[in-house]
This record gives C-alpha cells, sequence and structure tokens, in this order.
C-alpha cells in the first residue's frame, strides 16, 4: 500500500510541476519577466503559492527552468541528418532546425525578455546565454564533427564554425525578429540558406582551399575580411 501511495504522491508531484511551469510560460511571455507575479502563476497553475516555492525557491530559478525545458526540448541536434545526407543537406536540415527552433519554440520570446532585463538581473543573462548559446553550440559542433569523420566536411575547428554557422543565420534571421515581436522568417528565407552554406562550405567543404590560401587570395586583390577591395569597379 505505501508503494502505491507514493507512486501517487510523485505522480501528483509530477502533475503539478508541470502545470507550474506551462502555467509560468504563459504569463512570463504575456506579461515579461518582471511584471509577472508568482501568486498569478500560482492561480493559473491551480496550486497554492507554498506549493509554488516548494517547486521552484524564487522566480528567477522558476524562469531559469523555463528556459531549460524549451532548450531541453530544442537544442538537440544528434538526429537531425541522415546517414546518407550530402554536406549541404546536412546543413540545410541544421540550419532549418535551428531556426524552428527559434521561431517556433518561444525561443525568440524567451530572448526577448531576457535583454529586457539584463541591468537588474545578469545571472538570469548568463544562464539563458549558456543555455540557448553555450550548450546549443555544443550540440552543433557534434554534428559537424561527424560529418568530418564521414569525409563530408575537412578538418576544423568545429568549435568555431559551429559559431560562425549560427552567426550567419542570427544576423540574417534572427536579430530582426529581436527587435519586431511580429517579425516572420521571409519569403526567400530557403535561398539565404543555400548562402549561407555556400560561404560554409567554401571554407570548410572537403574540396575547399585552407584558410591560409583564402587570405593569400584576399592580400593578393587587395581585400580582408571586414574592408571592401581595393580594386575599382
Amino acid at each position: 500500500m505505501q508503494a502505491g501511495l507514493d507512486t501517487y504522491r510523485k505522480k501528483t508531484s509530477e502533475r503539478k510541476h508541470g502545470a507550474i511551469l506551462e502555467a509560468a510560460r504563459r504569463n512570463f511571455l504575456a506579461n515579461g519577466y518582471s511584471r509577472a507575479g508568482m501568486a498569478d502563476i500560482a492561480r493559473d497553475a491551480d496550486v497554492s503559492t507554498a506549493t509554488l516555492y516548494k517547486h521552484f525557491a524564487s522566480k528567477e530559478v522558476l524562469f531559469a527552468a523555463i528556459v531549460k525545458h524549451v532548450a531541453r526540448s530544442t537544442g538537440d541536434y544528434s538526429d537531425t541528418i541522415g546517414p546518407d545526407d550530402s554536406a549541404r543537406t546536412a546543413l540545410y536540415k541544421l540550419c532549418r532546425t535551428y531556426l524552428r527552433v527559434q521561431f517556433d519554440h518561444d525561443a525568440n520570446a524567451l530572448m526577448r525578455i531576457v535583454i529586457a532585463e539584463v541591468p537588474g538581473a545578469p545571472q538570469l543573462v548568463r544562464e539563458m546565454y549558456d543555455i540557448l548559446g553555450n550548450r546549443r553550440n555544443e550540440s552543433l559542433k557534434a554534428v559537424l564533427d561527424a560529418l568530418i569523420e564521414r569525409g563530408l566536411l575537412r578538418p576544423h575547428d568545429s568549435a568555431l564554425g559551429a559559431q560562425m554557422g549560427a552567426g550567419m543565420l542570427k544576423e540574417i534571421f534572427i536579430w530582426p525578429a529581436l527587435f519586431d515581436a511580429h517579425h516572420k522568417l521571409p519569403p526567400d528565407t530557403d535561398e539565404k540558406i543555400h548562402s549561407v552554406i555556400d560561404a560554409y562550405l567554401a571554407l570548410f567543404g572537403p574540396d575547399s582551399r585552407d584558410w591560409h590560401s583564402v587570405r593569400k587570395v584576399w592580400r593578393q586583390e587587395g581585400m580582408a575580411p571586414g574592408k571592401q577591395s581595393a580594386r575599382k569597379a
């Protein structure tokens, strides 16, 4: 009988935990971090305030749990690519999954909330950066390492490669969405994704020239990263 009672209590606790997370997610997205109230979250989750604090010691801990929940459900890229995918197909799937995470799983909305709270909650900002930045890049790196192992990409610093690839996607797609809650992916998203892939494969594709050769060409043509060509059209 005791085992059955323990199982019931565990299931009840898990149900309340899930209800709190869902109520908190709705409140944070609707009201922002500062204006979301723990009493309101408890009411919406149909639990007492005491029960809420038993599960989450503070609002900051609760918000971090929301971020972690989103990251767990969206930040794993290990099953993104197939065994017969080409480099381009694999990178396209990575890009599309990355953007789906941002636009379909509240990542953009959560990032907007955190940006607004930077002055008053630095630990919150660091927590989210670690989850949605560092840990996601680690998962991207693991996929790039697998592509290198299969000979689809030449050996390179895959940690830097993950940052570079994610950086291109952020510059083109993510930053506009962080400053406009109504921003959607543009109609030419696929075209832009393939431009990102072109740039990546130009540096790290199996037939690409090494980085030193690229820099040598830049110098010969009067070009450098961040500078326009010295040649006149």
